[in-house]
Order: C-alpha cells, then structure tokens, then sequence
C-alpha cells in the first residue's frame, strides 16, 4: 500500500490534482529497437522504451528483488550551450530547480509571481547596465541593486523557505542534481510504494519552476565559483588547460561559470533558458527498480503527458581549434605542482573511441600502467597519475588528458619529459596481447559490479541515451572493445601523441613565480 503523503505533501498533491487536467496525449512503447547481442546482460532485453506524444522519452527497467526505485533524468543542455557572456547559465537554472514551482513553495503564487516580475524587470535592466562598462553608472547600479533587495523582502513574505526540498526528503533515500560542459542531471532513490512522489516533484519542476530568491542564488554560485575555482589552484589550472586547448570552441567555458557573467545573471534569461531547453523532445527520463510497467506508464502519461511540445534546441556554433604548435602555460597559485596535459580528443561516434579507451588504461590505471610504473615506481616523482581517453566531454570531439601530481621537488620540465618519454616508447613498443586482455577483464568486471545498484544503472541508461543516442552503448561498448587489436593501439598513439597537438599546463607554487608574471591570489 502506497505511504501517506504528510500534511504539507498531500496539500500540494491535493492542488495539483485539481489544476492539472489528465492529459490524454497517447503514449508508445516498444521493446528495443536494436537487436540485442548474444552475449549482454540478460537484464537489457527488459528495458522498454516509452515516448510520450510530447516527445519525452522514457527506459523502464523493473528489478523486482529489493523495493527501490531509481529514477534518473537529463536534459541536453549544459555549459557548451550557454551563449556567450552568460556562462554559467545551465548550472544556474539546476540550482533554481530546487527553489520549488508555483504550487510547490508559495502561500500566494498570484502576489508572488507579480513580485518576481518586478524584480525579473529590475534585475534586466541592471545586467544592460553592468553589460555596457562604458555607460554604466555606478549611481544607478546602486538605485537598481537597492531595488532589487527591497523586492526580495517582499518576495519572501509569499515563501515556504525549502519547501520542495524539505518535501522531496521525506520520500527518498537521496535526490540531487548536476550539471557538466554536455547536459544536466536529475536523480533520486525512494522506496518503490512512494514512485508517485518522484512522478509529481520531477515533472512539477520541469514545468512550472518558479525563479523564486534569483538573486540569493546567485550569490550562493558565486561563492561555489571561488571555492572550486578561484581559490582552488587545481580549478584554475584546469580552466587554463580548456582555455588553451579549445580556444574559442565553447567547451573552454568552465561549467560554474566567469564571475563577470555570474555579475549579469538575470530571471529573464533563466526564463528564457527554461523555455528553449527544457523540452520534452530535449530530455530523456529512466526507471530502474520495483515497480509494475502499466501503472507506470499510466502515472508517466499523467505527470509528464502534458508537458507541452517543443522543437528540439539547435546546437552551439562550434569551432576548431588551429593546430601546428604545442601550446605551454604556466599558472602560479597554492603550493603544490601538477602537470596537465592534452590532445585532441574523440566525439562520441568515432570508431576510435574504443580504442582509446584502452590506450588511457595501458598508459594509468594501476602500479601496473606504464606511466605508473616509470614515474611513480622508477623514478619516484608523481603522487597520482590520471589520464582519460574523453577528458569527460560527451556531446562533441573532447579531449584526451594526462593529469600527474608530483611529488617533492620534481619539476614539471622533468615530468613532462619523461611523458614524453613513455609516449613515444608506447609507438614503438606495443603493448602485450596479455596486458590488453586482462584490462578489458577489468572493464567488464566494473561494468557487472555497477549492474547492482539501480542508481548506477539508471544513470547509464540515460546518460548513454543522451550522449550516443543510444542506452546500448552501456554495454555494446564493451563488445567495440574487444575488438581492438594491438597494432590498433599502436597506431592511435602515432597519430595522437604529437607534440605540436599538445597543449600543456604546468600548476607551480605561487611562491616559484617571477615578479614580472601574474600571479593568482
């Protein structure tokens, strides 16, 4: 029997069921489309794929051994999206998604709506100013910034503080959100007789946010933007490290955002944002757990149903960046070295990408690895090594990326070298058949271990509907693997480690730097 919603739920519930008609938009459902290979899963061929009329697609997964349900959604949109001078703005709206909706965190949406219309208005006119230095009066930033901490107050006479998360916890084990350079996630674990509650938060979000306490928000960003940015030398080295390697391409952009675009942030852009991206067409909905298909699928019709249509978002102008000679950065801050390092990288359809894959694991992935071995074991002058075949990017070509923290007094010309070193050693002495084998032994044994857990494999799911434009990439990738040869390895290296592709940041002691260089605070 489904829990009783509390008070404050059930009012909620109550609300929306009154004001929200059952929409009677026809739904589909299919089984995978795809033939299934031989040798996956066998729990794969029960995923089923349920689109809304409304272009929502859904994957529905029931495991029926432990009463948990896993739901997972993303929405196609991240940082590589946001246009220019308003960086940020993906992440932004993720945070403005647990402000609550017009049923979800008010005592009066009509008073409180006019309220945020006044300020969304306030808040453009602000930003134009803050926009234009050359024209901005620092008289009138002052009336418009006054203004706007007069209409919070009002604001917050018509809030239920926390509301929508305070309401979510009681139903579920967990819930957050993130966002990166490619899409933006939404995720919970709740008990499966509570699979209604994910239903009315979730898609009560999607529709109706309301922009509520925009400009307290903003200030809570800015503050994650100096912790992880601004005051962590490893987040600037590591802005600086996509600043050179993408040049003017959008995935340079950090995913928290410029502060001077923090500075211009405005609820008219998140409105804007809001309505162009979170479309049906743009998000993708999994299911993992113990529940039934029919009654399913009849709360997805009646929650997500009537979400109105949209087309699917035009993608950002991307640019390439120019090659023809490595690229060296040096950035001063904290007390510690590290070595960054990265080469053109691989979209998500390259036939190379498996292959890549394995080259990062024969290069770091234990004591074992040849970068491990050399500079750890041999010559004792790193404390970790991480390399990665995509650098995370997973929309578009990314990065492959060689990340080394040192140890004592090693240098990062000396590090370099001897990654220089085992980089071309790798073209010329290919890995062993064994060495190959026993890492794609070490894929396969992680990806069974996360088909435990329904919160790792509805993020799979979604995620790798998202990124391939297919959830079977979970597991075909695995097969695309086993089908890389050693000369494939080898090969890749001689066309990926080339030293005019490179670009390279060295992290060095803010004391190392000279007095004629810019030094971080």
């Amino acid at each position: 029997m489904r829990t009783k919603f509390s008070n404050l739920v059930l009012t909620v519930v109550a609300s929306i069921f009154c004001l929200q008609a059952h929409n009677a938009s026809a739904w589909s459902s299919s089984p995978a489309e795809n033939p299934i290979s031989p040798d996956h899963p066998a729990l794969f061929g029960q995923v089923q794929e349920f689109r809304l009329d409304n272009g929502m697609l859904f994957l529905l997964l029931p495991r029926h051994d432990v009463p948990m349900v896993s739901g997972f959604i993303t929405v196609k949109v991240g940082n590589v999206d946001n246009p220019t001078g308003s960086t940020g703005l993906a992440h932004m709206f993720e945070h403005m998604a647990f402000k609550g909706t017009d049923r979800i965190g008010t005592r009066d949406a009509e008073g409180e709506k006019a309220v945020r219309d006044s300020i969304a208005v306030v808040g453009a006119e602000l930003s134009g100013l803050l926009r234009n230095k050359a024209v901005a009066d620092s008289a009138s930033v002052a009336h418009l910034r006054s203004e706007i901490v007069r209409l919070g107050k009002r604001e917050a006479e018509f809030l239920i503080p926390m509301e929508f998360p305070r309401s979510y916890d009681q139903y579920t084990y967990n819930f957050n959100a993130y966002t990166n350079q490619d899409f933006t996630a939404y995720y919970a674990t709740l008990p499966a007789n509570n699979l209604e509650v994910w239903m009315l938060m979730e898609s009560e979000r999607l529709q109706n946010p309301a922009f509520r306490e925009f400009y307290a928000e903003v200030e809570v960003v800015k503050e994650e933007r100096r912790e992880h940015s601004d005051d962590s030398p490893e987040g600037m080295a590591a802005e600086a490290l996509k600043s050179l390697a993408f040049g003017s391409h959008p995935y340079h952009y950090p995913t928290i955002g410029y502060m001077e675009d923090l500075e211009t942030l405005d609820p008219q852009q998140i409105d804007a944002f809001w309505r162009k991206y979170y479309t049906p067409s743009n998000m993708v909905a999994a299911l993992v757990g113990d529940f039934e298909l029919d009654a399913t699928k009849d709360l997805i019709r009646d929650y997500f149903g009537d979400i109105p249509p949209g087309p699917v978002p035009a993608g950002p102008e991307l640019s390439v960046p120019e090659r023809g000679e490595a690229r060296h950065v040096s950035h001063y801050q904290g007390a510690e070295r590290r070595l960054l390092m990265a080469f053109p990288g691989f979209a998500p359809d390259d036939p190379r990408l498996p292959a890549a894959g394995l080259l990062s694991s024969v290069l770091a992935r234990n004591k074992t690895s040849r970068l491990d071995r050399r500079l750890d074991l041999q010559e004792g002058v790193s404390r970790s090594i991480y390399c990665s075949a995509t650098g995370g990017y997973q929309r578009y070509q990314g990065l492959f990326t060689i990340t080394i923290d040192l140890m004592g007094d090693a240098t990062n010309e000396q590090v370099e070298d001897l990654v220089w070193q085992e980089l071309e050693k790798l073209q010329t002495e290919p890995v062993s058949q064994e060495k190959l084998d026993e890492i794609r032994a070490s894929y396969r044994k992680g990806f069974i271990f996360q088909l435990e857990k329904n919160d790792d494999l509805v993020e799979m799911l979604a995620t790798n509907q998202t990124s391939h434009g297919d959830w079977r990439w979970s597991y075909q990738r695995f097969n695309k693997s086993d089908e890389v040869t050693v000369d494939e390895i080898t090969q890749l290296a001689r066309e990926l480690f080339v030293r005019e592709n490179a670009s390279v940041v060295y992290l060095e002691p803010k004391a190392a730097a000279k007095d004629t260089e810019r030094v971080q605070p």
